[in-house]
Order: structure tokens, then sequence, then C-alpha cells
């Protein structure tokens, strides 16, 4: 379909206004002045031909406004638009193929996460996709020109083509012809990759800002005052190109992290020292440093005697007044009190505040403190810190940066290589400064003398005036010379004076003489990551005792991470070709293959050429792209192919058939349809259970299965969120979904216990019984919705957790079972106080419930009178059955180790990351909640599209949840953390290479019959056992990603996961997953090939060594694609291929063409 041809969108022309009132004023102006644009010039007409009608037009704005719409409305639930986006009477927008090009381009950028991260970009990726859909509406319409020649136009053609002087209008003919079906999908493809162009930088420089800074850096700026535009040149700074391998390098180093979070000191409710600190004021802004203010209202401490009206705090003398007999004494009590004059116990503490420095003073104020301060680091940048001792202080600097933002602490970096080059190279703040400074020092190279006096003068002066209670952290390589007495004398006054420790920490070397004598404590972890993925690691590589014992660390539970001391998978960063090839000795020669060809073949006498607007001529090259060039020659000097000798033929003929045997033995060993089939008859009854719920609610598809989870799970469900989002009408719901009574209370400071249990009984306590008449409350209810809970008292409290957790009620001296099955728990702000922390555990399942946005607004108040809210009585017992049968087969269901080490890797992750504590009685039930999620989808093993669900269990806070998920969907590719295809690749290379040199040996012989040594058979039979055990690794890898790429491909269907944030993970991992099944089906194939190689009696013995060698060639890298495959159009590639495996087919065919 072409995008000229009529489109019915259901928008009028005049609805222009309505469609842009409901868009962005910049996207809307845009779309007009570009048709205003195009009524002033008359269309795109050129001097030549007419193409008048190749302009966008008023209907073309309006399609484009109600299209930007949707992909809006998509774009902030963090995926990309679907089909099923545009209504029935809608098409997609913009027509295919664009739609489906730009989505894919998007999609490869990851900008539906970008947007999700940053907002503020939305307006800005729109309108990248608004200017690339009129572009290519313009070039479809207009169509391609071409020149039409008689007999003698190619000399004349020519002629003109030597002087370059002919007049192109008087001497040739043109004409406008339609574009092609596949001249549509290149032009598509090409402003696609022009989108790719366009962000890419862009994402990957926000991407690694988010990692230093967080998504809360505030460094995106569209209009370019505070911050980076996205068409700011900073993006192609050379200072981004290291921070990848630097945050790597960060990963690995624990050990740094928790040394800088020991340097300096800082005011501290919570501290236990106290010291001196320069005095500083409130801030309003939560970014600023953590300082501490005295509380009045925060009775930890009695700072002394103070008057007040406060009957709680007064004086045991002034109560003896109101005890007092005489009246007069009464009255002075009473007159005292009005007066606020009552001796009182002054109670304050101290509380942690957001704080900013006071115009400068000498004065300083007595504080309670804890470590985590401000720091300074001195950074040794001589000639002799080059190389990788460079990368590794570059990654210190990083390190303290990222450090400094996230805990709002300040940071100076000063850089030393001479006395007189003692430099301040960045003041750590997160702003366009601070970024460009130190994007600058990150693209230095070290080099010059050693002196750190300087480096000490100036780090002394800044701690004697701006931060007189940091501590010092010098990095540097040991190789310093002797310090001056007079600045050692001056530095161990500035350390008695206010407490500085001074730090070493050693790069290359285990010791240092000078560094001892100058720092209180000298670290030296960073000398174990010295060279690390230097020369020495590859040596260690190449001299392994046995590939045998390099496999022991290929069980399902390393997965490879024991290999060497230092994780073997960086043995493999940076290496190019790690994959086996087969590849034919032949060389073809040359051939000439213009881009441009006459199409001679043309029924008529008439032959065209395509030309641009600019009269120069066009054509689209095999991979998609668009390219102007002029007409080749055909070389004269071009020589005919060479034949191949017949022992060449006998090579390529068993080197084909390996192939053949491994692709069928690949096919053959994957898992079949019965095996990926999930399906179970009972998921239909929880559809209909979650329909019921949401029935008439808009934009509430995610707490509707969280409820019914929690109900078929026995967990509870909170719901966090401002007041008048149907909270309560979800918990009602779900109370006639049940059966049961139902309980509701809304919590106060000031809630009795008699309101949520029930009152005492008056009858029981005439018997000395103390019992609650608990008919009607909490303790007998099925279901329960308990709003503002966190208001909740301390004389419930206990109580309330019991029930919560143990399903049991002390009534008296009888404990009394609870028929609880979920309490929908509501709250409008989370707890301020750690009493309320073990409520909030009890709590399994958690959503943050916000206002409907614009369009569910609409969706609201257009709609009809509510629908009935009485439930069929078949759901609850069906529902009911449910239950039971998952619960009776939970134990059946088994979680593998990659899963356990999946939720061990997401608890350190939060714990260092987000600061976010998680119990282990949460993580059990989480891991119960997992096995409830596969139960009920008929799989009898949890996999990682369940752990999606943790996003809803591990936050503390709601702005939390969005980086929890980014984590999860970054580690829920089977192998991915472990690099299996990689590893293998390269182990594989080492033992093919060991196979070459053994087959070569025995002239081929793997049998014996023709005299090889029995040595080498032996090595030979070595090898292939270690390659048979490579071989049962990569299956199980590989059907383990065939297995994810399923149930991926059926996530829409998942019950538990809501509908948008299903598509924006299937959209996420769907890629991912296939680039790494191709890579492990590759790694795999090269397996089964070297295996038949060295085992096969099909091959003859004079043929094994050159099939052997092929198989070992690495010059070629890349997947190899069959003639058919080659054959295939780009939309048919686009559907079956993905990422690198798509751009090397691209390659491929063109150099086929």
């Amino acid at each position: 379909m072409h995008a000229h041809d009529p489109v019915d969108l259901g928008v009028e022309t005049s609805q222009i206004s309505s469609a842009a009132a409901r868009l962005d004023p910049l996207l809307s102006s845009f779309l007009l002045r570009s048709v205003r644009k195009e009524e002033e010039t008359g269309g795109d007409t050129a001097a030549i031909g007419d193409a008048s009608h190749a302009s966008f037009t008023f209907t073309d704005a309006t399609k484009a406004m109600v299209g930007l719409q949707i992909w809006e409305a998509s774009l902030r639930k963090a995926r990309l638009p679907l089909v099923d986006d545009f209504s029935a009477n809608r098409n997609v927008w913009p027509d295919e193929p664009l739609f489906s090009s730009v989505r894919e381009a998007l999609s490869e950028l990851g900008l539906a996460r970008l947007v999700r991260r940053h907002p503020e970009i939305l307006t800005s990726v729109l309108l990248g996709v608004a200017k690339v859909v009129i572009a290519f509406i313009k070039r479809q319409r207009k169509g391609k020109l071409v020149v039409v020649d008689d007999d003698t136009a190619e000399d004349e053609e020519y002629n003109w083509e030597d002087d370059g002087d002919g007049d192109l209008g008087d001497t040739i003919e043109y004409e406008y012809e339609p574009l092609s079906d596949g001249e549509m999908d290149q032009l598509a493809e090409a402003l696609a990759n022009e989108l790719r162009d366009e962000w890419g930088s862009v994402v990957q420089g926000v991407a690694l800002l988010d990692q230093v800074f967080h998504y809360d850096h505030g460094l995106l700026d569209i209009k370019g005052d505070t911050g980076f535009g996205l068409q700011d040149g900073i993006w192609q700074h050379s200072g981004w190109e290291p921070m990848p391998d630097l945050q790597r390098r960060l990963a690995a180093m624990p050990e740094l992290r928790e040394l800088l979070s020991r340097l300096g000191r800082r005011a501290s409710s919570t501290g236990s020292d106290r010291c001196k600190f320069r005095p500083r004021k409130r801030s309003a802004s939560k970014d600023d440093m953590i300082g501490v203010e005295m509380d009045p209202l925060d009775p930890t401490s009695v700072a002394g005697l103070t008057y007040s009206g406060r009957l709680t705090s007064m004086l045991p003398s002034e109560a003896v007044l109101l005890r007092s007999q005489r009246r007069t004494l009464r009255w002075l009590f009473l007159a005292k009190k009005a007066e606020s004059k009552l001796l009182s116990y002054e109670l304050s503490g101290w509380t942690d505040v957001p704080t900013l420095p006071l115009p400068q003073t000498r004065r300083s104020v007595e504080l309670p403190s804890a470590a985590g301060g401000p720091l300074v680091i001195c950074l040794d940048t001589s000639h002799s810190m080059s190389g990788m001792r460079e990368n590794l202080s570059k990654a210190v600097v990083l390190a303290s940066v990222s450090a400094a933002h996230s805990q709002g602490r300040e940071c100076r970096i000063v850089s030393f290589s001479s006395e007189s080059n003692a430099v301040e190279i960045s003041n750590a703040t997160c702003d366009a400064n601070g970024i460009c400074r130190l994007l600058d020092f990150l693209s230095y190279s070290f080099g010059g003398g050693t002196d750190v006096t300087g480096a000490l003068k100036y780090a002394m002066e800044v701690m004697e005036n701006d931060l007189a209670s940091s501590d010092l952290l010098l990095v540097s390589d040991g190789e310093l010379p002797s310090v001056s007495s007079i600045v050692l004398a001056k530095l161990e006054g500035l350390k008695q004076q206010t407490g500085l420790e001074v730090h070493g920490l050693l790069v290359g070397k285990d010791e240092s003489h000078v560094l001892d004598m100058l720092c209180n404590e000298v670290h030296t972890f960073l000398s174990r990551y010295d060279g690390i993925d230097g020369a020495a690691s590859l040596a260690f590589a190449r001299k392994r005792q046995s590939s045998a014992s390099a496999l022991s660390g290929f069980s399902s539970e390393n997965r490879l991470r024991t290999l060497t001391p230092n994780g073997f998978q960086r043995l493999f960063r940076g290496r190019r070709d790690l994959s086996l090839h087969a590849v034919s000795p032949e060389h073809r020669a040359d051939e000439w293959n213009p881009k441009l060809k006459r199409r001679s073949d043309r029924p008529k006498s008439k032959q065209r050429r395509r030309f641009d607007d600019d009269g120069e001529d066009w054509d689209f090259e095999g991979d998609g792209s668009y390219y102007q060039e002029e007409v080749e020659q055909r070389p004269s000097n071009q020589q005919p192919q060479t034949e191949t000798s017949d022992y060449a033929t006998r090579v390529e003929t068993a080197m084909q058939s390996i192939q053949e045997a491994a692709e069928a033995s690949v096919e053959a060993k994957k898992l079949g349809k019965e095996e990926l089939s999930f399906a179970w008859s009972k998921s239909s009854v929880i559809s209909d259970a979650i329909s019921f719920v949401e029935r008439g609610l808009v934009e509430r598809d995610v707490e509707a299965r969280l409820v019914v989870l929690g109900q078929v799970a026995r967990e509870h469900v909170l719901f966090i969120g401002p007041p008048g989002t149907s909270k309560s009408e979800i918990g009602r719901r779900l109370a006639q979904l049940c059966g049961g009574p139902f309980f509701q209370r809304l919590f106060t400071r000031f809630t009795t216990p008699e309101e949520i249990f029930g009152p005492l009984s008056l009858r029981a306590l005439e018997n000395d019984e103390y019992v609650r008449c608990i008919d009607g409350f909490l303790p007998t209810a099925t279901v329960a919705f308990l709003d503002e809970i966190f208001k909740a008292n301390s004389a419930s409290l206990n109580t309330l957790l019991t029930i919560l957790n143990e399903r049991s009620f002390d009534n008296g001296a009888t404990r009394v079972n609870c028929p609880l099955k979920c309490v929908i728990g509501a709250s409008n702000e989370l707890p301020e106080s750690e009493e309320l922390d073990a409520l909030l555990d009890r709590f399994l399942l958690r959503s943050y419930v916000t206002s409907v946005s614009d369009e569910g607004l609409v969706e609201i108040l257009s709609a009809r009178s509510s629908e009935s809210d009485d439930t069929d009585p078949n759901i609850s017992a069906s529902l009911d059955e449910v239950v039971a049968e998952i619960a009776s087969v939970l134990e059946d269901v088994t979680m593998d180790a990659n899963i356990c080490a999946l939720i061990r890797d997401l608890r350190k992750f939060l714990r260092e990351d987000l600061g976010v504590y998680v119990s282990d009685r949460r993580l059990v039930k989480a891991a119960r909640l997992l096995k409830v999620s596969a139960a009920s989808h008929g799989r009898t093993s949890v996999d990682y599209v369940d752990c999606l669900l943790l996003q809803h269990v591990v936050w503390q806070l709601p702005e939390q949840r969005d980086a929890i998920r980014e984590w999860l969907w970054d580690h829920l590719t089977p192998g991915k953390s472990d690099g299996v295809a990689e590893q293998t690749a390269f182990l594989l290379q080492g033992l093919a290479s060991e196979s070459l040199e053994l087959v070569k040996k025995t002239m081929g012989d793997i049998t014996g019959e023709a005299g090889a040594r029995a040595i080498d058979l032996k090595a030979i039979e070595s090898i292939r056992k270690e390659v048979e055990e490579m071989e049962k690794l990569l299956i199980t890898q590989f059907n383990a990603l065939e297995r994810h790429m399923k149930l991926l491909h059926d996530l829409p269907e998942h019950l538990w996961i809501g509908r948008d944030d299903a598509e924006a993970a299937k959209q996420r991992l769907e890629p991912l997953v296939i680039e790494a099944s191709a890579n492990v089906r590759q790694a795999l194939t090269d397996t089964i090939s070297l295996r038949l190689a060295i085992s096969s009696n099909d091959i003859e013995d004079e043929l094994r060594s050159s099939v052997v060698e092929m198989l070992t060639d690495q010059e070629e890298s890349g997947a190899s694609f069959t003639a058919e495959e080659l054959q295939m159009s780009l939309k048919e590639a686009k559907r079956q291929y993905k990422g690198d495996l798509l751009r090397q087919w691209k390659a491929a065919k063109k150099e086929m063409n």
C-alpha cells in the first residue's frame, strides 16, 4: 500500500483545530508551518516536470496530529505503539512500511525507556518522528525522476557528462515514475537510519549520565539553558568513550565504594561522635548536602529546663501544685499553664535536613557526626600513571563524582604531576559545567613529572577554608619524592585541629614509603586490578593446563564465573572475533557490479535513469541506504574467475556436509512445540476475575491484576497515592469477587482497637474474661480495606501485625483463626516513623496509584453509566477452586539456580545502589509469589518473565520502581550476564587450534589405522570429550533462550503483568533474546562442526586437516547466510533478524549485489 493512497483515519480536515488542541503546541505548530510552507512555495515544483502533488497538506497534518497523540500515549507508558492502539476505523500512522521502520529504529535506540526516565524529551522524540514522516510523504508522492532516451541518447548523455556544459532541460526528456514497493521499503529504512544517526550519540550519552548521576540528574534541557539540549555538541565529546569501560571496572571494585563511604565527616542525627563543623542553613532542595538541626518536637534527649504549657513535659514539682488541697496553689498552676510558664524539661533531638553553607565564617559548632562527608582527592597524573593505571585512576574519579552526587556530598578533585602543576580539575557538581569538566578530564592523557607537594598545599588550603570536615585521598602509584618537613608539620597540625584523615590508594604497587609517612592508612586493593585485561590474562588463558578443568566452571550454578580468579569474562573484552566460520579457500575475482544500470531489458526502446531533486543520479543500495553516485564505467581489465581445483572442491563439499549435519543436529535438539506449550485450562477463570475487578475503571489494569494475584497467593496489597483514585472501589470489588464478610475502616491517629477488632464483651467481663465481640470486624472478615493504614497507633499495631502475618487473633485466652484472604491497605503517603516499617513489610505487593491521564479523563467523562456491580457467583466458586489447585501444586514448582542468583543480585543492587533494605521474609514470600505466577500459567518452574513481578514487591519509595524495572529488564535475558556463548567461542578457538596441530601430525588419521601415534589419538579423544561437554552446555543454553523467546512472545497474555508493562518489556527484551539466541546457535553450530570434523569417519583423512583449518579461520567475522536467505526481501529479513544480525544480513546482501 502506498503512502499516497487514501487512508481513512476518521478525522476530517475541519477537525484540525481540535486535534491541535490535544497535542503539544510545539508539535502542532511545526506541522502547520510545514503545510503553510508548502502552500507558499506552491508545492515542491522543480524546473523540470510537474511535482506539485508532492506536498504536505492540511489533511496530512490532521492525521499526523491524531497519530502523534497515539504515539505520545504509548511512549508515556514506556513502550512503542502497536497496531491495536489504533482503533478499528484508523490505519496505523504513519503508513507502512514507514511505521515498522520507525518502530524498529526507536526500539533499537531504546527511546521508549529513555522517555520513561526523562519525560522532558518526549516532544523532541515525537518531533523527530514527524520530520521523518513528512520527508517520506513528500519523497513518496513525488516519486522518482527518470530520463527517457531514444536509441542515441546514450551518446548524447555521455558527451554531456564529459563537458558538463550541456543544458539538462534542453537535451534530455524526463518524467516522474512512482516508487515500487521495494523502493518504498528502502526509502523508509533510509529515513529510519537518519533517525538512528540523529539520536544514537544522545541516547548513549544520556545512558552514561544516568549511570553516573542516576535518573534525576536534570541535565536534559530542551532549551539548552541550564543543561544540555539534544542538538548540543557535548554528545560528541570524546570523554564519553572511556565511560563504559570505567563503569565495568567500578562494578568489580566493591572495596572502592566502601572506602569512599568512610571518607569525610558529616553532621548526622544518628552519629555517636561529636565534631566541629562550619554552620550551615536549612535548604528547600532535597539534592543539597545533608546536615542536622535541632528539632524540639523530637523528644529523643533532654537538653535542659524551659517554660512551656505542655503537661506531658512539666516537672513533678509543677504537678504538686495541681494536687494541692489549697485552692490558691491550684489557681497558681492554672495561671502558669495559661501563660505557658510551667517549668518543663526541654526535650529536643537532632534531625537530618538538606543544608546550604552559610557565608564565609571562621566560627564552628559542635554537632553529632558520621562518616560520608566531603572529600578531597589528590590524583597523580604523572607519566608513570599512564596505561592501565590511568584507567584505574579515572575509574576512582568517576566513582567519587557518582558517590558525591548520590549522597549529597561535596567533592574536590586535584591533579598533580609537579609542584607547580597542581590544578583543581573538577568540582563534582551535577550541572552542565561540572559535566564538561569531568568529560575534559576523562579525555586527557597522563604525563609529566611527579611532585605531591603542590597538591598537598592546595588541598590543605581548601580544607582550612571551605571543607574543614573533609578527608584527603591520595591516588598514586607510590613513586613520589620526599615531602618537605614544613608541609608534613602543617599536615600533622591540620590532622590534630580538625580530625583530618589522609588515606592513600596505591595503583599498581603494594607499598610506598612516602605514602606510609603521609597517610593514616594506605589501601592496596587496586593492585589486584592492575593489568586485568592485559597480556597477563591472555597468557593465563593460553597456558591452560586442561580445557576439561576450565569446563568445570560450565555448570548451571557457576555459569563460567569461576574460570579465573578475576572472572573469565574479562578475557573477552575488546575481542572482536569469537566465533568459528566456514570460509572457502578460493578467492573470487572482482566482478564489475555497477550500482546504477541502464534498464536495457525494457520492452520499449527507452532507458531510464533516476534523479533526485538536484538532477543528480540516485538509487537505493542493497542494504537499504539512500545514496547518490555517478555512473561507474565497466573496468576494461576484468579477469575471468579462476576455477577451483578438484581438491578444493572436495574440501568444500566435506565442509558443506559437516555444516548441514551440524544444522540438522541443532534443529533436532531444539525444544518441540509440546515442550513450549504452557496453556492452563483454568487461566480463563483468573482472566474473568481480573475483568470483573477492572470493569468500568480506566487505567487500573495493573491494580486489578495485583489484587486478584494477592487473593490467589494469599498476600496483602498496598496502594499508595492521592485520594479519589478508585482504591476503595477496587477493594469492594475484590470482596464481591471473593464472597464473605467485607471490612472497611479509615484509620486516624485516634482510632481505638475497639473500632478495628470489636468492642469488649461486657457479659464476658462479668465472668472475669477479657473477650471482644469480633463478629463484623477485622478478625472475621474475608477481605478488608484499611484506608490510611499508616496512621495506625501503637495501641492496635501489634495485634494488626499478628492478623496480617499469621491470620490469627488472640481473643482473650483463645487464639482464633481468621478467614482473611487479602487485605488492601491504602495511604496517601508512606510511613515516616520506623515503628511502622514492620507494618509496611507485611504488604508484599505494592502499587503507586496516580490520577488518570488526560486521555483517560476524557474516557471517564464520556463513559455511560456504570454497569451492574453484581458478580457471577460461578466466578467466585471457580476462583476458590483455582486457588486450592494452585496451592496444591506449589511444592512441585521449582526455582533454578539462575532465578535464585537473579534475586540475590537484585538484593545487592537494592542495597548498594538504592539504599533499600529488603527483609529475608519478604524475599521468601516473593519467591513463593513467583511460583504462584508460574503455576497459574501451567508451568512447573519459575521463568525469567515471572520475575517482572518483583518490580511491585521490593521498592520502598515509588520513584524507585522505575530503576528496579530497568535493572530487571537488563538482567532478564538468560546467559547475558555470564557470556556463555562468547566464552565458549573463545575456548573453542583454542581447542580448534590444538585439533589442527594434532590432525596435521596424524595426517588426518583419527582411528590409528593409518599409523597415528597413540599419544596423539589420546589427545584428540580428550579434545573431543571437552567439545562434547561444551555442546551439552550450549544446548541447555539454547533451549533456555528458545523457551524464554516463546514466553516473551506470549507476554501480553500474562495474567499478572499489566498490558502496557508487558508490551514495554516485550519490545525491550525480544531483540536481546533474538540476538543472544543467534549467538548461542552460532556457537553451538561451530561446536558440533568441530566435533564432527575430528570424529566423523565420513571425512577422508587427506581432507580432514583442511576442513579443520577452515573452521579455525578467524579472519572473517559475522554470521554466514545461505543463498536463499540472501534472496529475501528487506521486509522478510526484518521479520526474521534483529539488531546486529540484521545489519550483518544487510552487509552480506550488499556484498552479494
